[in-house]
């Protein structure tokens, strides 16, 4: 049981544990068998976004506090935090060289460093929120939705626009 409201689908590791975001500012590692709690993690405001799972089992997960987070899977340590101009709703996508790319309120999406936590570069969609979770395809192109009605296809090394589809 969590302090609050859970909203957001839970992300299960190779080795089992169910990782959980709740309302009450703490994302949960909860072994998947026996439902017994392994660590909890506060975060400074609701985590509404679905964690993503590096190859190297490192957790990561937005938070309302405007902040995205990497955490150890195994013990719940935080190694990194980065902060955006906004909250984020988003879950993360992992490239294959363990980019991390996630969308924030402040109308941008980030790449990240994996390892290191560092902005590799920020993409600005027009003039609304980056609500939806972004996705990598087959030749390491991301796709993102925008509040702004558009779909943007983004390169993945450079975070230059390829393209955008206004749906209407």
């Amino acid at each position: 049981e969590t302090g609050y409201d859970v909203t957001s689908p839970p992300t299960i590791g190779s080795d089992g544990t169910v990782y959980v975001g709740s309302w009450d500012k703490k994302l949960y590692a909860i072994n998947g068998k026996s439902g017994v709690k392994l660590w909890e993690f506060e975060t400074g405001a609701a985590v509404r976004s679905s964690p993503s799972i590096g190859s190297d089992g490192t957790v990561y997960v937005g938070s309302d506090d405007n902040k995205l987070y990497a955490i150890k899977g195994k013990s719940g340590v935080k190694p990194w935090e980065f902060k955006r101009g906004g909250l984020v709703h988003s879950s993360t996508a992992i490239g294959s060289d363990g980019t991390v790319y996630v969308g924030s309120y402040d109308n941008k999406l980030y790449a990240i460093n994996g390892k290191s936590g560092v902005k590799l570069w920020e993409f600005k969609t027009g003039d609304d929120i980056v609500y939806s979770s972004p996705v990598i395809g087959s030749d390491g192109t991301v796709y993102v939705g925008s509040g702004d009605k558009k779909l943007y296809a983004i390169n993945s090394k450079s975070g230059v626009k390829l393209w955008e589809f206004e749906t209407g």
